[in-house]
């Protein structure tokens, strides 16, 4: 290995799915490594699986480690990995269900190289479906977006603008970042319970905020594989509602203009969009046809998690508020 090569560290956090991570391991040994010191780090997230002895079967076949966060969360895990693993200068973060394209960390490499002045990039996100089929209600771009995920943000390199943000089974930093934005939110991200999604996002917001740019780059691409039993409309719903409650985390409380004004009317209107939003439910889901019953109930799920999560973070508020003035 040159002494002026590239270092790039992987990080990969899984949980209890031992046969997918191996589908992704088996894809990284067919990942062209030639002239790269690359390190690959899988952190368990406390799996009952036998995902330990898939990451020991393909430690002579890369350059893989091992390390496992009891604590729930896969923000926890990727925390763990930034606490614990001497990083190389390039950090990349990946899913344990993704394919990458042969050409894959050269390109992220290439990119490096290409642009010193820029520390955080995301790349270009495929989908690949069960039996090669796409469902006919998963067409939408909206629900492709956010809901598999699929990631084409330009034919060519360019800068997010704001609040356009990579997504998390395909972007990587500069170790330097970490200087400003040392770890991840661990009240977001999937967990097996109370999952709030914007993980990724929140983290690379954080360091917009630090003046970081953003760039685009889609020669470096990943395939998201769909799992069967994320392949339902229900699935869907329940993304959805994780999703909403993901955004008042992220952007801020539900008619925060109302909140800010009138307290009161701002109640009222929560119970308003609340019956609004379970009667399109109940409307859509009386739709027979697939593709409008997945977008009407889709929407008033994610709508039903910005509601429920606002009403959660002003209670939390209150309880603060009151606890402080009784001391």
């Amino acid at each position: 290995m040159a002494e002026n090569s590239l270092g790039i560290t992987v990080l990969i956090p899984t949980y209890n799915r031992a046969k997918v991570l191996g589908e992704t391991l088996e894809a990284l040994t067919r990942v062209d490594r030639a002239g790269l010191d690359c390190s690959i780090v899988v952190i368990d997230n406390n799996s009952s699986d036998n995902t330990h002895e898939v990451v020991a079967k393909y430690a002579a076949k890369l350059p893989l480690s091992y390390l496992k966060e009891v604590r729930p969360g896969k923000n926890c895990a990727l925390n763990k990995a930034l606490r614990e693993c001497e990083l190389k200068d390039i950090v990349v973060f990946t899913d344990d269900d993704v394919t990458p394209t042969q050409n894959w960390l050269q390109e992220i490499a290439s990119s490096a190289k290409k642009r010193p002045e820029v520390a955080v990039f995301g790349g270009k996100v495929e989908v690949t479906w069960p039996d090669d089929k796409q469902p006919e209600w998963a067409t939408p771009e909206w629900i492709m977006a956010f809901g598999f995920p699929r990631h084409h943000y330009a034919e060519e390199e360019a800068f997010y603008k704001t609040p356009d943000c990579p997504f998390g089974p395909n972007y990587w930093v500069r170790k330097t970042v970490f200087e400003k934005v040392p770890s991840f939110d661990e009240t977001l991200g999937p967990r097996p319970k109370n999952r709030i999604q914007g993980d990724e996002t929140f983290f690379v917001m954080n360091l917009r905020e630090h003046g970081f740019e953003i760039l685009y780059y889609p020669g470096a691409e990943v395939y998201h594989r769909i799992l069967r039993e994320g392949c339902t409309i229900p699935w869907l719903r329940r993304r959805a509602y994780t999703h909403g409650r993901g955004h008042v985390r992220l952007h801020g409380l539900h008619r925060r203009n109302i909140y800010r004004k009138n307290k009161v009317l701002w109640g009222m209107v929560l119970v308003v969009d609340e019956l609004y939003s379970a009667l399109r439910f109940l409307a859509g889901f009386m739709i027979t046809d697939s593709k409008r019953n997945c977008e009407a109930t889709v929407s008033a799920m994610m709508r039903f998690g910005e509601l429920h999560e606002t009403a959660n973070q002003v209670f939390k508020r209150f309880v603060a508020r009151n606890g402080s003035t009784k001391h």
